[in-house]
């Protein structure tokens, strides 16, 4: 891997698991989430990478009906998961700082 990541995948492993009660990694939904127009070192980079991953891990995770609670629950635990793998695979700091907030 180079010094400076330029994409971070966004991986749905939690729902599948969830929902199929197995998950294979090569069957997980997934989004790449490219960054390299983005300068981590400023607050607007790490606020708009941030926006990025989670709408991906939105997207990954499914539709959500909002009749379905049981389905609305795991459809947020697979976004916080997702979100919160992707932003460890960018291992920067500042990234880590801004998702606790």
């Amino acid at each position: 891997m180079n010094k400076q990541m330029r994409n971070v995948m966004v991986v749905a492993a939690m729902a599948v698991t969830m929902l199929v009660g197995v998950a294979q990694a090569a069957d997980a939904p997934e989004r790449v989430v490219a960054f390299q127009d983005l300068n981590l070192n400023t607050a607007a980079g790490v606020q708009a990478l941030y926006r990025r991953i989670h709408v991906a891990a939105d997207q990954v995770c499914g539709n959500v009906d909002g009749r379905d609670l049981q389905f609305a629950r795991v459809h947020k635990a697979c976004v916080q998961r997702a979100t919160a793998d992707a932003v460890a695979a960018v291992n920067k700091p500042t990234v880590v700082i801004a998702q606790a907030r």
